[in-house]
């Protein structure tokens, strides 16, 4: 039987873990050496797939067939790295290295790996979560769930099982940096706002020292390193360890060989730290942006006095300078986890792997996690029960629709549905008219008024509605429990209605619509829609002798029918009978006038044969009135006598822009009412078919304005 794990999938190292429901920990699954932590570092060299340490040697070797830090390219669809003769995806990418580690721990361990919950940073938008989801799966697994990684961290670290209090979580990695604030209380939290940047992590620290060293080697050499793949993956990795050794030392040496040059420098963690207070300040921002958002979301001042407590998650907060910057502004050391700060998201994601199976788990003692203070002497060790329920996160990007401005405006709105920082889970509407039969809802995430600051996600589809006649749908926009985008719809009763996403639209799919694309075809809709005249119907209804009876009811009821499902408030109605002459029983009423309209259908009667020209009698009706877009609906069962002149009458017609829909029953003549019809608008059809007919030519009419 497979085990649920969490993995910490990182963008320098990744770590893998599992909760042990019988003993209340978790342990820490080794790597195939029988390390903790995982290089996320993968080599493809004729198509064999070396990950992890095996695969950091290469690099640090020169290998150009390496490949680092793409996590912090997910979801990019212009990133690919050149490797093995063909490009791969930062997807890709991630999908290998998950395949080669859950082999690697699979076989270390002795398990099988069936599911996993895989952390993410928090700031990660739709199309990196989706591209990480869809990597998790590729890699052969069931991928239970996206959880943020300072949300993992705080429950493996934060929860007392009692008391309350404010904790941030400063979290570094190799390549993201995110910062969230959570209250908890005993075993409970409320993220209460996170912020993050997903291209700024260690590797910027790192990248300060490849630029000083290949200057320094440039003045002295003339060589350009930059130049040579091989050699500045091989700096990389000597950067990346000088780094660390300036974390105990105060100066160390680092060395480069090119071109059969030779140079070793010196490098200080004074100057280190001078040279990345850019870097250093960035994540001091993001911080006050999260006391910022709090303080107008509570309408109560927030900031470091705010806090109970600060804890450092990332191998890259192991730099000096990070602790130091900290203290100075909270006024107290951070809290350092000591050996775990590598592996204490992979921990939380494992009890969250077990908690969305088991719906619940308790720690024990032995867990190192639970972290109650105020057990007597003597008392039995204390343990911690934790429910899916009691983790509340948030939202890091607000989430909103393409709207305009105004009624009468053609200015295009990102109108925010959810806003940032709102609870995750939470489904949030809104309602919407429509006389289509359907609707289209194109999805921003972004937290910006202007939809070119935003990433446009989806389109999505929403279907079911009735053409013509008013529809009020209630749109729903929802985070789902990974941070992932779901859009559903009900009608006025409650009832659901399909909800279609337009595969190829968005950041997070392929080949998709640019939002230039979309928000000029939303434009010219609505413009097109702002200079459309009112919706003109005419009914040309034939009353000759062969229509006595059932014809002309069927007729009637299926004028009737057609209105019903036209039901548009502008629309103007017309109805011209003909038999041995022409007759108008009513001349472009306006549709809300229901029972006059109503009164003009019943007054239709059988009086003679069919000698009159209705066609021409429209036409001069019309005089030199601009009658571009007038709609024709001709219904008769039998032949004309004057055939060339209405085929003349209808081609006139319909160069002026008149739309001529021609219905036959009985002994119609199919050839003639195609002449007279539109492109397609002819039917010869069995008489029980007639009010099928109507409401089809309605449904189409009301789609078409």
């Amino acid at each position: 039987m497979g085990i649920s794990v969490g993995i910490d999938l990182g963008t320098t190292y990744s770590a893998v873990a599992t909760f042990d429901k019988a003993t209340g920990t978790v342990k820490i699954l080794k790597n195939d050496i029988g390390e903790d932590c995982t290089p996320s570092v993968v080599c493809i060299e004729d198509g064999e797939v070396t990950i992890g340490q095996a695969a950091k040697d290469l690099q640090a070797a020169g290998n150009v067939n390496t490949a680092a830090f793409y996590k912090s390219m997910m979801g990019e669809p212009n990133f690919s790295c050149y490797i093995d003769g063909q490009s791969f995806s930062a997807e890709n990418l991630s999908a290998a290295f998950l395949r080669g580690l859950k082999q690697a721990v699979e076989e270390a361990n002795g398990v099988t790996i069936d599911s996993a919950v895989i952390t993410v940073p928090a700031y990660f938008n739709e199309a990196q979560r989706q591209a990480t989801l869809r990597a998790g799966e590729a890699a052969g697994m069931r991928v239970l769930k996206l959880i943020n990684e300072p949300t993992s961290a705080i429950i493996a670290y934060g929860l007392t099982g009692q008391g309350e209090k404010n904790v941030m979580v400063y979290d570094l990695g190799g390549g993201t940096f995110d910062v969230t604030i959570a209250h908890i209380r005993g075993a409970n939290v409320d993220v209460l706002a996170t912020n993050g940047n997903h291209q700024l992590g260690g590797k910027d620290w790192d990248a300060v020292i490849v630029e000083e060293v290949a200057s320094r080697f440039y003045d002295q050499f003339g060589v350009n390193v930059r130049d040579y793949e091989d050699v500045m993956n091989e700096l990389a990795v000597k950067c990346e360890k000088t780094k660390k050794v300036l974390t105990n030392v105060p100066v160390t040496q680092i060395s480069v060989q090119c071109e059969g040059f030779y140079g070793k420098y010196d490098i200080s963690r004074e100057f280190f730290e001078e040279r990345t207070q850019t870097q250093l300040a960035e994540t001091t921002l993001l911080i006050q942006k999260c006391f910022d958002e709090i303080s107008r979301q509570s309408g109560k001042s927030f900031g470091w006095t705010s806090l109970d407590e600060v804890v450092l998650v990332g191998g890259s907060t192991r730099m000096p300078q990070i602790s130091k910057m900290i203290t100075e502004a909270f006024g107290r050391p951070p809290i350092i986890i000591g050996n775990k700060v590598d592996t204490i998201v992979a921990s939380g994601a494992a009890m969250q792997a077990s908690i969305c199976n088991e719906g619940s788990i308790t720690l024990s003692a032995a867990s190192g996690f639970v972290r109650n203070t105020n057990t007597a002497p003597g008392a039995p060790a204390p343990t911690l029960t934790i429910c899916g329920d009691a983790i509340k996160d948030v939202t890091s990007h607000s989430l909103g629709m393409l709207a305009f401005l105004e009624e009468k405006s053609l200015d295009l709105i990102n109108s925010i549905i959810i806003p940032k920082n709102s609870a995750i889970g939470e489904a949030q509407g809104r309602w919407y008219k429509s006389h289509a039969d359907k609707i289209c809802v194109h999805v921003l995430q972004g937290e910006s008024d202007n939809p070119y600051d935003c990433t446009f996600l989806y389109s999505f589809t929403i279907t079911g509605l009735k053409a013509g006649q008013e529809n009020r749908v209630q749109v729903f926009f929802l985070y789902n429990p990974s941070g992932m985008v779901e859009v559903s719809a009900q009608d006025e009763m409650g009832r659901d209605l399909p909800v279609k996403k337009e595969q190829g639209a968005g950041l997070a799919l392929s080949a998709g619509r640019s939002l230039d694309q979309i928000i000029a075809e939303v434009r010219r809709e609505k413009e097109e829609a702002m200079r459309r005249p009112p919706l003109d119907v005419t009914f040309v209804v034939d009353t000759s002798g062969s229509m006595e009876g059932r014809p002309l009811d069927e007729a009637k009821k299926s004028i009737q029918e057609f209105l019903a499902q036209l039901d548009q408030t502008d629309a103007k109605i017309s109805i011209l009978k003909f038999s041995d002459s022409c007759d108008w029983k009513c001349y472009q009423t306006e549709i809300s006038k229901r029972p006059f309209i109503q009164k003009a259908i019943q007054s239709l009667e059988v009086d003679g044969g069919t000698t009159a020209t209705p066609l021409g009698d429209f036409a001069k009706k019309q005089g030199f009135h601009k009658i571009d877009g007038k709609i024709l609906v001709v219904l008769t069962d039998g032949e004309w006598e004057h055939q060339g002149f209405e085929i003349m009458s209808a081609q006139s017609l319909k160069k002026k822009g008149v739309i001529i829909y021609a219905v036959g029953i009985g002994d119609a003549d199919f050839d003639f009412l195609s002449k007279i019809a539109s492109n397609g608008g002819a039917k010869k059809i069995d008489l029980s078919s007639l009010a099928d007919t109507f409401r089809a030519i309605a449904s189409s009419i009301a789609t078409q304005s």
